[in-house]
């Protein structure tokens, strides 16, 4: 059993943990680069999901420099990330919540744990879906790129923590800051993510719905 009383804070990444909305920011990173050679896109959408909690920034120009091998893409860099930003906003505005996941914000609340959100996603697009979904009270603060997770928990300073995440990103964040870690795996992209967490004895939940608070 999961004892959630025990924590000071409990950190949460945004997509696939708080929102469903991985299967949104592939589709808005595959239109992004409309255009471009379908099979480019699919190693970059397979590229993408391999590297979840990755910021945008980093994916694109990986896309342009790696990928594509594009000598001079700062003009079609910047193309694609105002569109993306633009379709990934409007998906996560229209995303539904993972299951469970309000009421376990409202039973740390109710114990004056201190919750925070640490994302890949940008980080005004993520205070603004999660206000437009009347989360964002639960929150001490949210947080996104362009600064890194592991940045961000720097300044957090996490002390005896728990890191809801759903990617090896997540993970890693979560050992490097030696917290307990809860892999969420119903709606993540993480190939294997489930067999690696529980041969590392990491508890993995599919949402929040099972969880006794």
């Amino acid at each position: 059993m999961l004892n959630l009383r025990k924590y000071r804070q409990v950190i949460f990444d945004c997509d696939g943990v708080i929102l469903n909305s991985n299967d949104v920011k592939s589709e808005a990173f595959s239109k992004s680069l409309a255009g471009e050679s379908v099979e480019l896109i699919q190693e970059f959408i397979d590229y993408h999901k391999n590297n979840g909690g990755v910021s945008r920034f980093v994916k694109f120009e990986h896309f342009f420099r790696n990928i594509k091998k594009q000598k001079h893409y700062k003009s079609d860099l910047n193309k694609a990330l105002k569109k993306y930003s633009k379709l990934s906003l409007e998906g996560l505005l229209l995303s539904d919540e993972i299951d469970g996941v309000r009421s376990v914000l409202k039973f740390l609340n109710v114990l004056n744990i201190d919750c925070f959100v640490v994302s890949g996603g940008e980080q005004n697009e993520v205070r603004l879906a999660l206000k437009s979904q009347g989360l964002s009270q639960y929150f001490k603060g949210v947080y996104g790129s362009p600064m890194t997770k592991q940045e961000h928990l720097l300044n957090i300073k996490p002390t005896e923590s728990l890191y809801f995440g759903d990617a090896v990103s997540d993970y890693v964040a979560a050992t490097v800051f030696d917290m307990d870690f809860v892999y969420i795996s119903g709606a993540s992209d993480w190939l294997g993510g489930t067999d690696f967490c529980r041969s590392k004895g990491v508890r993995v939940m599919e949402d929040f719905s099972k969880l006794i608070i």
